[in-house]
C-alpha cells in the first residue's frame, strides 16, 4: 500500500495531470519521508503549476535528507534563478558540475546566462525543461508499453489456445457452419488432367488447377462471388479430369448472391461478350434505358439498352426478366441488379435474370 500513492502520483505526472500528481505524492511523502524521488517530482509538479513556493519547499526538503542529490540541486537552482538570486543558482550549479562535469543542462544554463543581455529577461523567459530533466522515471515511461505488451501476450496465448484446440472448430461449427463445410471440401488426389481428347475452351497444368482450387475457396471466404464464379466456370470448361471437375462443382453450392452494393467485380457488357461461357451466372449492376417493355401480373421483361446515352451510344442490349410489380415504362432510365444467363446468338442480346430494379427517372 505504501508504494501505491507514489505509483499513482508518478502515473498522473506522466499524464501531465500535475495537481492530481501532487495530491498522491504528498500522501507518499508522509508514508516515506526520505524518498528523494518523491521530493523531486513534487517539486517538478509545483513548477508546472506555477507554485514557486511549493517547489522551493520540496526541493529544499529533499536536500535536507539527501544533500548530494544533483537533480534536487538543479531544481532549487532553477527556483533561485526565477527569484533572480543568480549567485545562489550559480553556486548550486557549480556543486553539480563538481559531481558531474559533463552535465549538459547545467553547462548550457551557465552559457546562456553569460550570453544573456539582462538577468531579469533571462530569468523571466527560462522554463523548467531547459534546465531540468523533468521527464518521468524510465520505468514509469515504460509502464504503458509493458501493459500493452502484457495484453498482447495474453491475446496471443488465448488465440493460440483457441485456434489449436477443439474450441475453434466448435465455434466455427456453431457460428459459421458453411465455412466448416467449405474447409472439408479438399482437392482430390490423383491425375488432375483428362487423358481423352476434348474440345476444352481452357487449358491448364495440374499445378494451375490445384492453385485455382485454393484460390476459389479464398474468394468464397472473402465473398468475392464473381471472381469465384468466373474461375469455376473456366475450370469446368477446361482440360481438368472429370473427377476433379466434380470436386470443383461442389464449390458452386457455396456461392451466394452478393449485395448489389458489394459486388467484388462488375463486368462490362463487352467483357462478357468476349468470353460468354466464362461469365455464366455472374452478377451485374448495369444502368440503361427500358425498351420493348412487357408486364405481367407478377413479372416484367424488357430490353435494357446498357449504358444508354443516345441512339448511337450504347454498350449493348440485355433482355431482362424480373419478378415483382414495377411502375416502369419504356424509355425510363433504370439500374438493374441481376445475374447473366447466356445470350441469344441471333440477336446478340444477353439474358439477365433480374433480382433488383431501381428507377433512375425518365
Amino acid at each position: 500500500m505504501k508504494k501505491y500513492n507514489k505509483k499513482q502520483g508518478l502515473k498522473y505526472y506522466r499524464k501531465k495531470q500535475y495537481r492530481k500528481a501532487i495530491s498522491f505524492l504528498e500522501k507518499a511523502l508522509r508514508e516515506r519521508k526520505g524518498d528523494p524521488e518523491v521530493y523531486l517530482f513534487l517539486g517538478y509538479s509545483s513548477l508546472f503549476t506555477d507554485d514557486m513556493e511549493g517547489a522551493r519547499r520540496y526541493f529544499k526538503g529533499g536536500l535536507l535528507a539527501h544533500e548530494e542529490n544533483a537533480e534536487l540541486m538543479k531544481g532549487l537552482a532553477f527556483v533561485y534563478l526565477k527569484d533572480e538570486r543568480i549567485e545562489d543558482a550559480i553556486s548550486l550549479w557549480g556543486e553539480v558540475l563538481e559531481k558531474n562535469p559533463r552535465d549538459r543542462k547545467v553547462k548550457r544554463a551557465i552559457q546562456h546566462l553569460r550570453n544573456a543581455e539582462g538577468v531579469e529577461l533571462f530569468a523571466e523567459k527560462s522554463i523548467p525543461r531547459d534546465f531540468l530533466s523533468t521527464g518521468p522515471p524510465f520505468y514509469v515511461k515504460l509502464q504503458p508499453y509493458l501493459i500493452a505488451l502484457g495484453v498482447l501476450c495474453g491475446v496471443i496465448i488465448i488465440g493460440t489456445i483457441f485456434y489449436t484446440t477443439p474450441l475453434y472448430k466448435k465455434a466455427l461449427e456453431r457460428f459459421y457452419p458453411e465455412i466448416v463445410r467449405l474447409n472439408e471440401v479438399q482437392f482430390p488426389t490423383g491425375i488432375s488432367l483428362t487423358t481423352e481428347e476434348s474440345e476444352a475452351l481452357y487449358s491448364f497444368s495440374e499445378k494451375e488447377i490445384a492453385a485455382s482450387f485454393s484460390r476459389i475457396k479464398r474468394y468464397i471466404y472473402k465473398n468475392r462471388v464473381n471472381s469465384a464464379l468466373i474461375e469455376l466456370n473456366k475450370i469446368m470448361l477446361s482440360n481438368a479430369s472429370p473427377g476433379v471437375k466434380e470436386r470443383f462443382e461442389i464449390l458452386y453450392k457455396f456461392t451466394q448472391a452478393p449485395d448489389s452494393l458489394s459486388i467484388d467485380y462488375n463486368p462490362r457488357f463487352y467483357e462478357i461478350m468476349k468470353e460468354p461461357a466464362a461469365f455464366q451466372g455472374v452478377y451485374i449492376l448495369w444502368t440503361g434505358k427500358i425498351a420493348n417493355l412487357k408486364k405481367g401480373k407478377e413479372t416484367a421483361e424488357f430490353d435494357l439498352l446498357v449504358s444508354y446515352e443516345n441512339q448511337d451510344t450504347i454498350e449493348g442490349i440485355a433482355h431482362v426478366l424480373i419478378g415483382g410489380t414495377f411502375y416502369i415504362e419504356n424509355k425510363q432510365n433504370v439500374e438493374v441488379f441481376g445475374s447473366y444467363n447466356g445470350y441469344e446468338r441471333e440477336t446478340g442480346k444477353m439474358n439477365i435474370q433480374g433480382i433488383l430494379l431501381r428507377d433512375l427517372g425518365i
